[in-house]
């Protein structure tokens, strides 16, 4: 793994903990009643999407079983197409993809 890899590793992993700390004793109610949590979250996952899009490709051949497509492609929709997110489909994957993602970076 590259230094480069390294780096942008604690990227993610810094924007995994700060999305875990800000969704502490936060109900999914909470979470689509709020606009403020919900951009928020959104800024951590494009921040993370755009990490995942600077990772070599050795790294993210080496670790296919993990969506890099998908991740980059919710980073995209995010970004310039927010209005078109499912805030319950977000809650749906922050309950279950990020934890398993949180999951894959704790090795690193």
């Amino acid at each position: 793994m590259s230094d480069k890899d390294i780096m942008i590793i604690k990227r993610i992993k810094n924007e995994l903990v700060f999305m875990k700390k800000s969704l502490e004793n936060i109900s999914r109610e909470d979470f689509l009643d709020s606009e403020a949590l919900q951009h928020l979250i959104m800024m951590a996952l494009i921040i993370i999407g755009e990490n995942v899009n600077r990772l070599s490709d050795d790294f993210k051949n080496k670790y296919s079983d993990i969506e890099w497509v998908q991740i980059i492609a919710v980073r995209n929709i995010a970004a310039h197409g927010y209005w078109q997110l499912n805030m319950e489909q977000i809650w749906k994957a922050l309950e279950t993809d990020i934890p398993e993602l949180e999951l894959f970076f704790e090795s690193f």
